[in-house]
């Protein structure tokens, strides 16, 4: 029954700067953060297909299973970071910071959107900011357009898969806060008369 209270008193309660309406959003936002440092952090993007004692000058296919944006897995589960950089590779990391760094900003400000109210214009630019980022997380599959792949062969990893995740759950992300855009111009112009 105190729960059930609480939980009333806090969605009828008027005094939430940016209201009850930035929390839906606002998870959203956190999952696609913690998939998509999970997918950029991960040894195990691209699949590798299996290969007979090719040297690539980066690892020995025979012995790589999976290539990540960071690192590669062996056969055998050992994790090494790359020493040269390959073809894509360097695009791949470029979108996997930007894809951080906004996605880290936008986290922020949700973060204080309780106890703060932003002008609807904030509210537009953070769903674009989401937009660009679900355009940078997409970005980073570009890392299988490489002579690595050229063959074919490469598959999904697990790395890849929590990427289109991240993707999708940025993408609703954004189209959640432009919703709070509306909400937010209809706030502030009911207050204004």
């Amino acid at each position: 029954h105190y729960l059930f209270t609480e939980t009333c008193q806090l969605l009828i309660m008027p005094n939430l700067a940016n209201g009850i309406l930035c929390f839906g959003p606002a998870t959203f936002v956190s999952v696609a953060f913690i998939l998509s440092q999970f997918a950029q952090q991960g040894c195990s993007f691209i699949g590798l297909p299996e290969s007979e004692g090719q040297n690539t000058g980066i690892f020995d296919k025979s012995t790589a299973a999976y290539a990540g944006i960071y690192c590669w897995q062996g056969v055998t589960g050992q994790k090494w970071l790359y020493s040269v950089d390959w073809e894509g590779l360097g695009f791949a990391k470029d979108m996997a910071l930007a894809t951080t760094v906004m996605g880290a900003v936008v986290w922020c400000f949700y973060l204080f959107s309780s106890c703060m109210r932003y002008h609807p214009a904030i509210w537009f630019l953070l769903s674009l900011t989401l937009l660009a980022t679900t355009i940078t997380q997409a970005l980073q599959f570009q890392l299988f357009s490489n002579d690595l792949c050229s063959d074919g062969g490469c598959t999904l990893g697990t790395s890849s898969r929590v990427g289109i995740s991240a993707c999708v759950f940025w993408f609703i992300s954004a189209i959640m806060t432009c919703g709070i855009v509306k909400e937010a111009k209809d706030k502030r112009s009911s207050e204004d008369s």
